[in-house]
């Protein structure tokens, strides 16, 4: 009788054991499908279907799972279910560094989409900042390859760094925060100097301008451009700013700079009166081509200007003849340096010059 029981509490052992194996090796079997698919709808069902069936402990592959859960549900912009599978996943503390960053881009990105909680998308950019700096600074103590130092340099600010910090701009605009915004938004440009930073502080740098916080707006927007040869409209931009300051210097600075980039017919006027009376050489040149760039109408504020300014200082000691000969020239040397005809004029100017201010 013993001889008996004990034979069938063998078959029961073994029966358990191999059921328990079979349990497992489908539990592994399920997470090494899930992980290894790459269309990401079916691995967010996989990755699901795991945490049906195996769910209710807590084991070596779960908290992976969750990464993946995260990941996979932010690609497919579920940023919902990236919420909810991402704040499980944090609820385990054996994650490398670069794991929990892969939690932080997508709770903070889907926070900030989702506007549920903006407050946590701040508080998972700034891990997300801060992480990447340490990883930064164990790199550059330990590393002995300095050029694939700097590769990970560079990576982890414009991947982490500079995201992390557009995020955090974008919720402080929301909130009517401008100058925070602003900041934060140099913050990613520093980073990464990419046009998309760029053009973020830019943005938030004529927010200012139109908030009157004028000096803060030029600081913003003067880190961000090309100093040599910026755009159109941030030269313009620049100019108008350093104007409203009464930084006349600057203004005529940024004005060149924008009409070198743009050839427009009432910059060049602006730029003819701001310069004209210490320096009529130079108001003669933007004045000219004000004329030319307005299909030489000379009932316009140009010619009148032209007119004043070359009869009344410039040529005022010339003969009648040398004077009209002189104006000519004047012209045709305006239609040289545009490139738009340079034929000689033939219309006479005239010597009835009106007095501009």
């Amino acid at each position: 009788m013993n001889k008996k029981i004990t034979i069938i509490t063998i078959l029961f052992v073994l029966l358990a054991s191999v059921t328990f194996l079979s349990a497992r090796n489908a539990k592994q079997d399920l997470y090494l499908k899930a992980v290894a698919e790459k269309n990401p709808q079916s691995k967010f069902e996989l990755l699901k279907e795991y945490v049906t069936k195996f769910g209710s402990k807590k084991d070596k592959f779960l908290r992976f799972i969750y990464l993946n859960l995260t990941d996979t549900a932010f690609k497919l912009k579920l940023y919902d279910e990236t919420i909810q599978y991402g704040e499980t996943a944090m609820t385990y503390d054996e994650f490398q560094a670069t794991n929990k960053l892969r939690l932080y881009i997508s709770l903070a990105n889907s926070y900030n989409v989702t506007k549920k909680d903006l407050d946590k998308a701040i508080l998972y950019a700034d891990k997300m900042i801060e992480v990447s700096k340490s990883l930064i600074d164990q790199a550059e103590k330990t590393s002995k390859d300095p050029q694939k130092t700097k590769q990970f340099v560079e990576n982890y600010k414009n991947f982490y760094i500079a995201p992390a910090c557009r995020i955090q701009a974008k919720i402080y605009y929301d909130k009517g925060e401008i100058k925070k915004a602003a900041d934060k938004a140099l913050e990613s440009y520093e980073n990464d100097k990419s046009k998309k930073s760029a053009a973020m502080a830019f943005s938030l740098g004529i927010n200012l301008y139109r908030k009157k916080q004028v000096a803060d707006a030029i600081t913003t927007v003067e880190t961000v451009i090309s100093k040599d040869k910026p755009k159109f409209r941030e030269a313009n931009f620049l100019a108008t700013a350093y104007y409203k300051t009464n930084n006349k210097d600057k203004a005529i600075h940024y004005f060149e700079l924008a009409y070198q980039a743009k050839h427009k017919m009432d910059l060049a006027l602006k730029i003819g009166r701001l310069v004209h009376k210490a320096h009529p050489q130079k108001g003669l040149k933007y004045f000219a081509e004000a004329y030319v760039l307005g299909e030489l109408n000379k009932d316009s504020d140009a010619f009148k200007y032209l007119q004043q300014l070359y009869f009344n200082r410039i040529a005022k000691d010339l003969t009648a003849a040398e004077k009209e000969q002189g104006f000519k020239d004047v012209v045709n040397a305006a239609k040289s340096r545009l490139g738009i005809d340079s034929a000689p004029a033939e219309e006479t100017a005239g010597e009835t010059a009106t007095t501009q201010n």
